[in-house]
């Protein structure tokens, strides 16, 4: 799983392969993840609330484009 980003207590990463929609992982030091969809910032998980990567969400709006180009080309 390729890393984009290590932030302070998290990484966000893309798995290969993966599915579609495009969509980013995010993982805690704890391995829990959460599901960033790029299109909409939607964060899917079931252990993760959004308020505990806060950081990763603003990243990932600044850097949507990359990782939506990153997705794509790691899973055409």
């Amino acid at each position: 799983m390729p890393t984009l980003c290590r932030l302070a207590h998290l990484s966000i990463r893309i798995n290969v392969p993966d599915h579609r929609p495009p969509h980013v992982h995010v993982v805690l030091p704890d391995r829990r993840d959460a599901l960033v969809f790029l299109d909409t910032l939607e964060v899917m998980s079931r252990t993760v609330r959004p308020v505990e990567i806060a950081e990763a969400l603003v990243w990932i709006k600044k850097h949507r484009d990359e990782a939506r180009q990153r997705f794509e080309e790691w899973n055409p």
